[in-house]
């Protein structure tokens, strides 16, 4: 099951949707040791971690994704454990630990994968020291503090926590730095240039500007479906957007065709400069929710 679903995530059935009935009582945190082995894999746009925990009724699988050299990573979560929540979306907290301060909440979405509809939860990007995450800005970790982690607890009101034994870090993100150095070399890119420039292509407007409510399919608004959409824009050295790529998305592709469309229209930026502030062909890679209100 891991196999399968660590290699099919931008394919991924997912529906984020209000269909879980309201929680019961609260019941004690459920412990979950890892039923399997870390998995590595390189996808064409991502680098993905993978492993299961627990078995049968308690089998949770953790994936751990990343689409660019970054410290931070997008966390997901599959099983039954996560079931019985009543909203789309929700405050949820992600601490990674032992002995680290807890982390704060931070709206997460909610829904279901594959023909069992088992519960799933996308928990968007987060710190393996718990800090804050600020978009497009790096923050240091070192292969020691790594390696001092070996487990993951999810947290949200009126449910009983899940942790997960996840061993020591230290090795999965030494396989996950090489993995996204890889990518950036199939992204026909200096890895060594990417890592030492001054700054990133700059939007010259705000990213919120790009993608509008107006925008939206009529056809899924009215259905009430939303979107999950990860992205990535490669910017020449003259601040052009020259290509627009899907790294993931849930199931709906005429929200991923729309979001390139528009963005290849509206995304304008300054571009990225070099470790001597010389303009430089780079990428840019940022993410967008169409949530339906209805």
């Amino acid at each position: 099951m891991l196999h399968d679903l660590a290699h099919r995530w931008p394919l991924f059935p997912v529906t984020v949707a209000m269909l879980f009935a309201a929680p019961p009582a609260l019941a004690k945190a459920v412990l979950l040791e890892p039923s399997g082995k870390w998995q590595m894999i390189y996808d064409e746009d991502g680098c993905r971690l993978g492993r299961s925990f627990g078995e049968g009724k308690n089998l949770v699988i953790l994936f751990l994704d990343r689409y660019q050299p970054a410290s931070e990573l997008i966390v997901s979560v599959v099983g039954k454990p996560f079931a019985r929540r009543d909203v789309a979306h929700q405050p949820i907290a992600v601490d990674f630990g032992p002995g680290l301060p807890a982390s704060a909440a931070k709206e997460s979405l909610v829904g279901v994968v594959g023909p069992d509809q088992t519960p799933m939860l996308m928990l968007g990007f987060r710190d393996l020291l718990n800090r804050p995450v600020i978009v497009h800005q790096t923050a240091v970790i070192t292969p020691r503090q790594e390696s001092a982690i070996s487990q993951l607890t999810v947290r949200s009101r009126g449910q009983s926590d899940v942790t997960l034994r996840t061993g020591e870090m230290g090795a999965p993100m030494a396989a996950m730095r090489a993995c996204t150095t890889d990518l950036v070399q199939h992204w026909k890119l200096d890895p060594v240039q990417q890592e030492h420039r001054m700054a990133g292509p700059t939007p010259i407007h705000k990213p919120g500007e790009w993608l509008r409510s107006g925008d939206y399919p009529t056809g899924a608004l009215r259905m009430g479906v939303s979107a999950v959409i990860d992205f990535r824009l490669m910017v020449d050295a003259a601040g052009q957007t020259t290509e627009c790529h899907i790294q993931r998305m849930t199931n709906n592709p005429e929200f991923a065709t729309l979001t390139c469309k528009l963005l290849m229209k509206r995304a304008k930026f300054r571009p990225a400069l070099d470790s001597e502030g010389k303009p430089i062909a780079s990428y840019y890679v940022s993410s967008v929710r169409w949530i339906n209100g209805n």
